[in-house]
């Protein structure tokens, strides 16, 4: 059990604003931020009745509240394996980025190892693979090779179970496969998110300024400002409303990738 979480008051400007309304669904989402099952990289195994025993509601409650903090875009749970995902809460817990020989990758990757490999895992692989060097640690070979698709065996014993399941079968999330938070990339180069701004006011004008769809105009601020918001977010949602796309790195660049 962690004996700390960091939880800054900016929530209730973000991801919380996403679930306004929804008391259970806020009370979820505190719960998987600080249960004492989590873990610093938000992937770890939860079941929804302990959740409705820790809150002292229903369990039918209780899956309400996580699939509406499922849909919103925080988190992703799968059913069948009882594991949990909250996506950004690495970047909170831990950094967005990590030195290549900071001690806490090796904590990452310590930590990820113990889990099996299947789609919320490798989602996770996949965002932090290049921000917290990942790709090259002895620990997570099997993510490696599962990332690039190779043929060699998984070390998962669910591996036959996965192959058999759809990419959303079992699984709460957006209601596609982007609904894990995956961003698939076909170079070595990562695609970089755009850089956080330094205030919300700032963050909402990025957002008016890339073309966000206005349906989509909290789930993006909510990743612009935990620096997990990326071109291919933009027109993804662009694409989605029905909108021309245009270069979404254009326009906004903070940094390398900002205003």
């Amino acid at each position: 059990m962690r004996a700390f979480a960091a939880v800054p008051p900016t929530i209730w400007q973000a991801e919380v604003k996403m679930l306004r309304g929804d008391g259970e669904a806020i009370a979820i989402f505190f719960h998987l931020l600080t249960s004492q099952h989590s873990t610093m990289i938000g992937v770890y195994p939860l079941a929804i009745g302990y959740m409705a025993h820790d809150l002292g509601i229903p369990f039918e409650g209780a899956s309400k509240g996580l699939r509406r903090v499922c849909h919103s875009g925080l988190a992703s749970y799968d059913e069948d394996r009882e594991l949990v995902w909250v996506h950004d809460m690495a970047s909170s817990q831990i950094a967005p980025r990590l030195a290549p020989k900071d001690n806490r990758v090796t904590a990452v990757a310590k930590q990820l190892e113990l889990l099996p490999i299947c789609p919320i895992t490798l989602a996770f692989y996949e965002k932090y693979r290049d921000r917290y060097h990942l790709k090259d640690h002895p620990l997570l070979a099997d993510f490696e090779r599962a990332f690039r698709g190779a043929s060699e065996p998984l070390r998962s014993k669910e591996k036959d179970k996965d192959q058999d399941l759809g990419p959303e079968e079992g699984k709460f999330g957006s209601g596609d496969e982007e609904g894990t938070y995956t961003h698939a990339r076909a170079n070595d180069e990562p695609e970089l998110p755009y850089d956080p701004p330094a205030t919300l006011e700032e963050g909402r004008a990025t957002i008016r300024s890339l073309g966000v769809p206005s349906s989509f105009f909290e789930p993006a601020l909510t990743r612009l400002m935990m620096q997990a918001l990326f071109p291919c977010d933009v027109e993804r949602w662009k694409a989605e409303a029905g909108e021309p796309q245009h270069d979404a790195t254009e326009p906004v660049r903070l940094g390398r990738g900002k205003v």
